[in-house]
């Protein structure tokens, strides 16, 4: 018998229900409230539209998992021009050759991933959208909450980590320190970044 490879173990971990605290709640992703939270995401309707559609695809599949789904979508037209949805990465997307290749010249895209964790945009996904160009991204946490972010500059890890660590120390949860580094890392780098609530 073949024997149980780290492929099939992630799979296995990703089994509905498997991780508690990252159960969705799917009738409140089928609400209105959660819906207009996308109305206004980019001044773009078709864009909208199809964030929205995005996250509840992603959030109901990723339900009571570790894993993340993760779209490139049209800025001008809505296409969605790439999705990732089989990861088996906890808490992460890896950057392929296909995925840079397909997204090469791009200049126009708007991401949208999920957070298990349902915590704001990691120090990751802004390098990512800066390194790679991304008009804007989308964050969409297991437990309802969006975020969005972009990005024109780098920040040293090493720089978020002091940050996050005094925060810590200061008695602050993990949540409210990772906001108050952001918070603080905008005042000097070029990002910015917000939570989206619905206009109803």
């Amino acid at each position: 018998m073949k024997p149980e490879g780290r492929d099939t173990v992630a799979l296995e971990n990703q089994r509905y229900g498997r991780n508690k605290d990252t159960l969705v709640n799917k009738t409140y992703l089928e609400s209105g409230d959660y819906r207009r939270k996308y109305g206004s995401a980019t001044g773009n309707p078709d864009v909208n539209k199809v964030l929205y559609t995005c996250a509840k695809e992603a959030l109901k599949h990723r339900s009571g998992t570790v894993f993340e789904d993760m779209y490139w979508i049209d800025g001008d037209s809505g296409e969605v021009i790439l999705g990732v949805t089989d990861s088996t990465l906890p808490r992460g997307i890896a950057y392929t050759d296909r995925i840079r290749t397909v997204l090469n010249g791009r200049d126009n895209i708007v991401t949208l991933h999920t957070h298990p964790s349902s915590m704001p945009p990691s120090i990751e996904d802004f390098n990512s959208c800066c390194r790679n160009g991304y008009r804007k991204g989308f964050v969409a946490c297991h437990n309802g909450r969006v975020f969005w972010y972009t990005s024109k500059q780098e920040i040293r890890q090493k720089l978020y980590d002091m940050y996050i660590g005094d925060y810590l120390v200061d008695g602050l949860s993990a949540f409210d320190a990772q906001w108050e580094t952001l918070k603080k890392l905008k005042t000097n780098h070029l990002i910015d970044f917000g939570e989206v609530l619905s206009n109803g």
